[in-house]
């Protein structure tokens, strides 16, 4: 019953449940009595409702947790989830959707290429190369292939030295009028200023397109980023992933 999962998630404020929810995206699963719901958005869940042990272990043994980052804005669910001894929580940072970008400063932040790097929008080559190693996979988003996110919407740049790719941004969901973004930089190309020149191009091409560019931070470093191109800090909140998926990344 979808309405009724969603009212489940009527006093919540996170930007990825609500413009999910608004968008239709996702899926809900629900416990008999509909009074826990898990919301699996991409490698997102959001639990809300009541906290249900045998529904929880139910949903984990049958679609398992690895590579899943759970959040709830539901006091309740949060003690439940720092009881798992499986769980890590780590700290993840929010930014509004209320944005006023300095355009000019855009500009001159996406032409700031450090030499030797090429930037080219993600075509079905490059979309496919993202798969190849662990810390760009990400950046193919909740898409079954690059068909699927070309007619959902998705877009992107990959930042290329030479044939390599060394950063990417993406589209990691696309709402109707938002999208989430998606950034990652190859270990060797880290501290280089690389986020910073996808981030200034992807909001760029977000606001030509008309939608809203939306920047939730896995990290200090994504949360820098976010706020030296404009963004607005709304606050740090937990998050968990499973521990052996934590220690993996």
């Amino acid at each position: 019953n979808n309405e009724k999962a969603k009212n489940l998630f009527q006093s919540w404020t996170k930007n990825m449940v609500l413009y999910g929810l608004d968008a239709g995206l996702g899926e809900f699963f629900m416990n008999a009595s509909e009074t826990s719901c898990l919301y699996q958005l991409g490698n997102f869940i959001f639990p809300a409702g009541q906290v249900d042990l045998d529904f929880w272990q139910d949903y984990s043994s049958q679609y398992g947790l690895a590579d899943k980052i759970i959040i709830s804005e539901d006091f309740s669910w949060r003690e439940f989830l720092d009881s798992q001894s499986e769980l890590q929580p780590f700290t993840r940072y929010a930014f509004s959707d209320k944005i006023d970008f300095d355009a000019e400063a855009l500009e001159k932040w996406q032409s700031n290429l450090p030499a030797g790097f090429q930037l080219c929008p993600i075509e079905e080559d490059s979309y496919l190369a993202l798969a190849e190693e662990v810390w760009s996979q990400d950046l193919q988003g909740d898409f079954v292939d690059f068909a699927h996110f070309q007619v959902a919407g998705g877009f992107g740049f990959v930042l290329y030295l030479e044939e390599e790719v060394a950063a990417a941004v993406s589209t990691g969901l696309v709402y109707e009028k938002a999208i989430e973004i998606e950034i990652a930089t190859k270990p060797v190309y880290q501290r280089k200023g690389l986020a910073k020149v996808l981030g200034a191009r992807m909001i760029l091409e977000a606001q030509k397109r008309s939608l809203i560019p939306l920047w939730d931070a896995h990290n200090v470093a994504s949360m820098k980023v976010a706020e030296s191109l404009g963004y607005r800090f709304l606050g740090a909140y937990p998050a968990y992933e499973l521990k052996e998926t934590f220690w993996k990344g």
